[in-house]
């Protein structure tokens, strides 16, 4: 259907109007404001004859407006009040909405203008001394005569209004205001099918106004959401960079105390054997020189009386306990048959000596023609064989582990197995997670393990623990010159 005619003949008719109102002189104003009933004409919409509808107009104005709507709803009460000029031969209509100023006073503010006194957008009557606020008092159409001379802020304008038309709208439960329209001409009465036309805009402009409220509050907020989302990203783009700092930092941190802990781990093991050499070289000859003297006093021939030499026996005898225990305390803090014979040898020595003092068996597997290896790697194995059987014999209650050391031509695998009570789970799972340490020697052969790049794992339920772990093989080295830790004491 094509509605570029009716616009184009309604505009033609609307200039024609406002040219022949703006020739004539303004009406005269009483110089006291009119009363209320003296303006208020709404009950001649009854008498007057009312006019033809024109339906096709109609219809050719709501599909005008639906158009509006799909395309642009923001231009919906613009071209609402522009179809209200057309079909009510009106010279003004306007949108007016209750609104607040900053001091309190509730005022209706004209929104939306079209025709004559489309100039004064923006403008605005008091909420209760108004056309509008009559109106929405008495929630029904009203018509006004002449209603300057009541409300003479009105004859400040350049056309003067000779009735006006208006209607509440409705929102929902609420009266956000009125639409209205207004005559120019005196030649130009409303009548009833205004006030049904009006109706039926009234209606439209109250769903409109859902419409762009609905539309406006949506793009608020998606405004909103994407300025949230705008500072989500930032602020997440943000704690990335920090984590990542912070990951990188721990990290460092890590590495860091990983080589400390080795480091502090070797220089314990120098340590060790620096003392085992010490008891060997000095306590130990001290003590070998001791029961040299004190045998050559239990010779025959000596002179000393039955008592003496009872004492000097009893002597002797805890001179060989001292020596047993100080051979066994540097044996253990550095085996001397580690450096010269190797790991095999005193491995073996080793769980021999540890079998005879915890009185648990200890089933050993280890190839015969198991070679040399590095010095930090032998000792590293030895510590966690070591620290392994010395958990199993303090905690696990186990009367039986067994060892097994097999090599497969690129690493050595070590597996110390005991049928005791376990490692409760909590603690384990801490122990990898790293939030719960399961003990300092644990700890330490881990560390041990890992600055060799080996693998350390340990496994536990009700049935017995197991420690698995698998170092690379790193170039052997040269055996130490055979030196003896373990002299012959003459007894």
């Amino acid at each position: 259907m094509d509605i570029s005619g009716f616009t184009d003949r309604g505009f033609r008719r609307r200039r024609t109007r406002l040219a022949r109102v703006s020739q004539r002189e303004p009406a005269a104003v009483p110089s006291e404001p009119a009363s209320l009933e003296g303006i208020l004409v709404t009950d001649k919409l009854k008498s007057r004859r009312r006019r033809k509808p024109d339906f096709r107009g109609e219809s050719i104005a709501l599909h005008d407006l639906a158009k509006v709507m799909a395309s642009s709803p923001d231009e919906l009460i613009d071209r609402l009040l522009e179809i209200a000029l057309e079909l009510c031969s009106a010279g003004t209509a306007g949108l007016s909405l209750l609104d607040t100023t900053s001091e309190g006073e509730q005022v209706f503010r004209w929104t939306n203008l079209a025709g004559a006194l489309h100039k004064h957008v923006g403008r605005s009557t008091p909420r209760n001394f108004s056309p509008c606020g009559v109106t929405l008092d008495r929630k029904l159409p009203q018509l006004f005569s002449y209603p300057g001379h009541r409300f003479q802020y009105f004859n400040g304008l350049e056309c003067p209004i000779v009735e006006a038309l208006v209607m509440p709208v409705y929102l929902g439960d609420k009266t956000p205001g009125t639409i209205w329209i207004v005559s120019h001409d005196k030649k130009v009465k409303f009548d009833s099918e205004d006030v049904r036309i009006m109706g039926r805009l009234a209606e439209f402009t109250s769903c409109a106004l859902r419409l762009i409220r609905s539309s406006e509050t949506q793009q608020t907020a998606r405004l909103a959401g994407e300025k949230e989302n705008a500072v989500h990203k930032r602020t997440e783009t943000a704690l990335r960079k920090t984590q990542a700092g912070l990951e990188i930092d721990i990290v460092a941190r890590t590495a860091q105390l990983q080589q400390l802990s080795v480091k502090l781990i070797n220089t314990q093991d120098e340590e060790r054997r620096r003392l085992a050499r010490e008891l060997h070289d000095s306590a130990g000859q001290y003590l070998a020189g001791i029961q040299m003297n004190l045998g050559v006093l239990l010779r025959e021939g000596s002179g000393l009386a039955a008592a003496d030499k009872s004492r000097v026996s009893d002597s002797m005898s805890l001179l060989d306990r001292c020596t047993s225990e100080i051979r066994t305390m540097a044996y253990l803090l550095h085996p001397p048959l580690l450096d010269e014979m190797g790991l095999r040898s005193a491995i073996l020595m080793y769980v021999e000596g540890f079998a005879e003092r915890s009185g648990i068996r200890v089933d050993l597997e280890i190839p015969d023609d198991f070679g040399r290896l590095s010095s930090d790697m032998e000792t590293g194995v030895f510590r966690v064989i070591q620290q392994s059987l010395a958990n199993v014999h303090r905690h696990s209650g186990s009367l039986v582990a067994c060892l097994r050391v097999k090599t497969d031509g690129e690493s050595v695998t070590i597996e110390i197995q005991d049928e005791g009570c376990g490692i409760p789970s909590g603690i384990l799972k801490g122990f990898y997670s790293g939030t719960r340490l399961a003990g300092v020697g644990i700890a330490g052969m881990r560390e041990r393990i890992e600055g060799m790049d080996g693998q350390f794992d340990i496994r536990s339920s009700e049935g017995g623990t197991t420690i698995q772990v698998r170092l690379p093989f790193q170039q052997a080295a040269n055996p130490p010159a055979y030196r003896a830790l373990t002299p012959k004491i003459p007894r």
